[in-house]
């Protein structure tokens, strides 16, 4: 990888510790750049930054910048620095950029439209099958799906956009060389093997500490030209990317759910507030001219078959229990489960907490 002396500076001073990237741009702009930085760097820091962080940085400016490099290479990513013309547009416009995004995989170009979806990573159902069918039929109209690979919500989102055959983008709260949670290292591995890319700002092996993840947020809601949110409690780190949207002038769309849900908690607050409301793909693609609504449907009962099934006709409005089906539709138990497997197995319908079903809406 051929470096200018300064994009070496440049990544030395990503990669510092976060607690004083601060500090480190004040320097830069004190003394003319990360180049000059890089020059002027000795033993008189050690003072200023203490013991831990003068001796990270001496290691790394001497010895681990190669090392990132190295590291860049065995994952196939690269750097991407703020002013070059492949560094994301959309990006460069927000409030404190990042200097150098690292970046595997691709990263679609500017015209191409962008939603993040994010939300709890203890989602219910309900909401892991809303991000996930919303995802996909975001993803089949050619947008990409922007989410932070996390528990809950965001891997429902970055599994939709992939149902769909559609790009999505992962931004981590670690470094793209420790994908975190360790079991969704095949979903990391599927979205840049589709076209997708894992991108972060920390150096390549930064670990996924928690006080990383507040400050990427502002990175995914700064990819989109749009921010979904799919449940979350009022008091949820969440709730600082739609807070980093709505600064940085983003569109916020919610999804309502139960109103006396926990995770229904941000999303109605908003929706009180003035966001979007959000019930699927076509909501958000009308309201940002991605393309015309189509007409409304008529009824969620789709053909003569569905109208005529007792078990359907039952769960047209919303979801029910086995119990309530029985007393419904009058089955016997035994021949009343076998047709709910049937259903289950043919995507009409599926199951939910609490021995519950619910029509699968297309």
């Amino acid at each position: 990888m051929d470096l200018t002396k300064e994009q070496l500076a440049r990544i030395w001073l990503q990669c510092a510790p976060m607690a004083v990237w601060n500090k480190l741009r004040e320097w830069q702009e004190h003394l003319g750049g990360p180049e000059q930085l890089w020059d002027v760097f000795s033993p008189d820091f050690h003072s200023m930054l203490g013991d831990q962080v003068f001796s990270q940085m001496a290691d790394m400016r001497a010895n681990r910048c190669r090392d990132v490099l190295y590291q860049l290479d065995a994952l196939g990513a690269k750097p991407l620095f703020f002013g070059s013309g492949d560094y994301p547009a959309v990006l460069s416009t927000i409030e404190n950029p990042p200097d150098v995004l690292f970046c595997r995989g691709t990263l679609s170009g500017p015209d191409t439209p962008a939603v993040a979806i994010v939300g709890s990573r203890s989602a219910t159902r309900y909401g892991m099958a809303q991000a996930r069918r919303i995802a996909r039929d975001l993803a089949a109209q050619g947008v990409v799906i922007v989410s932070g690979l996390a528990r809950g919500i965001d891997s429902a989102a970055h599994l939709g956009a992939l149902d769909a055959g559609g790009k999505t983008v992962a931004v981590l709260g670690s470094g793209i060389g420790v994908i975190y949670p360790q079991e969704h290292k095949d979903l990391a591995r599927a979205i840049v093997d589709h076209g997708g890319a894992i991108v972060s700002e920390l150096s390549p092996d930064a670990q996924p500490l928690p006080y990383h993840f507040p400050v990427r947020n502002r990175i995914i809601s700064g990819l989109s030209d749009a921010v979904l949110l799919i449940e979350a409690r009022l008091k949820s780190g969440t709730h600082t990317t739609i807070q980093d949207a709505l600064d940085q002038g983003r569109e916020v769309f919610a999804l309502p759910g139960n109103v006396d849900a926990p995770g229904s908690e941000l999303p109605l607050k908003l929706l009180k507030e003035g966001a979007h409301l959000c019930t699927c793909a076509d909501d958000i693609l009308a309201e940002m001219n991605w393309h015309a609504r189509p007409p409304e449907q008529g009824s969620f009962l789709s053909d003569e078959e569905d109208e005529d099934d007792p078990i359907l006709r039952a769960l047209a409005l919303e979801e029910k229990t086995l119990e309530e089906l029985i007393a419904e539709t009058g089955m016997p138990v035994n021949e009343l489960s076998t047709q709910l497997t049937l259903l289950e197995i043919s995507g009409k319908i599926e199951r939910r907490a609490g021995r519950a079903y619910a029509r699968v809406r297309s």
